[in-house]
This record gives C-alpha cells, structure tokens and sequence, in this order.
C-alpha cells in the first residue's frame, strides 16, 4: 500500500514539474492578400521570414499578382521542408498585374531547423528558398 502512494506522489510530481511535454502538430493558418499597392519603380519582390516562438510567418512582399484575382499560399509541411505554393484562384482574371503583400502562419512548428521553398503555382522549381531555425 505504501508503495503505491509513494508511486502517485512519484506522478503527481513529474506533471507538475514538466516532465510530459506536450508535443502538438503544426497547424496551418489562413493565408492573407492585401490589397494592390502602388507600382514604384521597379519594385523588386523580396520574401521575409519573422519568427515568434514555436510560430512561423511567410511574408512575401511585392508578389506581381493578378489584379482581379485572389491570391492564396498553400502549405505542405514534411518532415522539415516547408513548401509555399503561391496559386490563383479560380475567377475572372484581368489583363493588369500589381503587386501585393502575401503571407502565411504556420503555428506550432517542433523545434529545429526548417527548409522553406516557395513556388509560383505548379512551377518545378522554386522561385525562393531559405532556411530558418525554430528554437
């Protein structure tokens, strides 16, 4: 008898201590499109990892889109390689391009060193890569 409390004392302490951590799966955010932006001049496109906690966000900024359409970033994570698809979606498309400020948040990434590649719709190659670190 006395072995079994010892036992759930034992338990007891290593839950509140931390012992068991709970590891959960990355979850992928919506992904949002702002609104067209004025052409500077040769505005070049560039894309920007921030990094807050265990959360990743994709920013890419100045994306030529087209000017009627959406615009979405698709995720697919394995293992540590994270692919971005930048694909139009279904409508009406017009005959102007603008750029715009695409992003995605990826939330809850384990810790490591992450591969992260973007594409322009179903392009082979990627248009964009970069490492990141999640601590």
């Amino acid at each position: 008898m006395h072995q079994r409390g010892v036992l759930s004392c034992v338990l007891v302490l290593v839950f509140l201590v931390g012992g068991c951590q709970h590891l959960t799966n990355p979850i992928v955010g919506q992904s949002h499109q702002s609104s067209c932006k004025a052409i500077r001049e040769m505005s070049l496109s560039e894309v920007e990892l921030q990094i807050d906690g265990r959360n990743l966000t994709i920013l890419h900024h100045d994306a030529l889109t087209n000017c009627c359409l959406t615009t979405a970033m698709e995720v697919v994570l394995k293992a540590n390689n994270i692919d971005v698809f930048e694909r139009e979606q279904p409508g009406e498309a017009c005959r102007c391009l603008c750029p715009r400020d695409l992003s995605v948040t990826i939330y809850s990434l384990s810790p490591g060193l992450y591969t992260v590649r973007l594409y322009r719709d179903d392009e082979p190659e990627p248009f964009w890569e970069g490492a990141v670190q999640i601590k």
